[in-house]
């Protein structure tokens, strides 16, 4: 399978025209409209309120639970954090995702590329990750966060570790379903960073009646 490995998102398109907000200006900028201090979205993410200053001074970018407890804390969905206020109307359900453009949000185990981030109200995110993580040991705790996902391999080979099964190994072409809410973790057990593409479902927001 010949894949092309996602480059890092340029700051600003072809024609001049900047992409969408970072995850520490959306953070900032959902936070103050509400009126709410760091220290409050702290506490009703959960998310310590040091590693939120960082967020939004751009210092460091959070792990797909977290966004989650983010976004739960900040009562929107998950893909709000990625889109410009005012975007995507709900019967304009297109969105197309050149080579390049996915919003990276870098971490000690994966490289998440969130695509389609134009979209504000979707009942799915699709992410494009790159394992960096080659030892359970090394990873940390398991994750877990609500709704389903399921992980397609599209380069290398991984090894997928859950609480409650032994581990699995997953070659290229194969793909994995699993309940988010059990533990988890993805370590790449090729010679390269695997590369895998991800359909994530925050079951419990997003297809709850409002």
């Amino acid at each position: 399978m010949n894949v092309r490995v996602l480059r890092r998102p340029k700051a600003a398109t072809s024609n001049g025209q900047q992409r969408s907000p970072t995850l520490g200006a959306r953070l900032r900028e959902l936070r103050r409209a509400r009126g709410w201090t760091l220290a409050e979205v702290a506490e009703r993410s959960g998310i310590s309120q040091s590693t939120l200053s960082k967020v939004e001074n751009q210092q460091m970018s959070l792990t797909y639970d977290n966004i989650i407890r983010l976004a739960d804390g900040l009562d929107v969905e998950p893909s709000q954090l990625f889109a410009e206020a005012g975007q995507s109307a709900a019967n304009s359900r297109r969105s197309v995702t050149r080579h390049g453009e996915g919003r990276l949000q870098s971490t000690k185990n994966y490289d998440y590329y969130y695509l389609a981030p134009d979209l504000a109200s979707k009942r799915m995110l699709p992410i494009y990750t790159l394992i960096k993580c080659r030892d359970i040991k090394d990873f940390g705790p398991l994750v877990q966060h609500s709704g389903e996902e399921f992980i397609y391999v599209l380069r290398g080979a991984i090894e997928v570790h859950t609480e409650h099964y032994a581990p699995v190994r997953l070659d290229e072409g194969d793909g994995v379903y699993i309940d988010s809410t059990m533990a988890h973790a993805y370590i790449s057990v090729s010679k390269e960073n695997a590369l895998v593409l991800g359909i994530c479902a925050p079951v419990g927001r997003l297809f709850d009646e409002h």
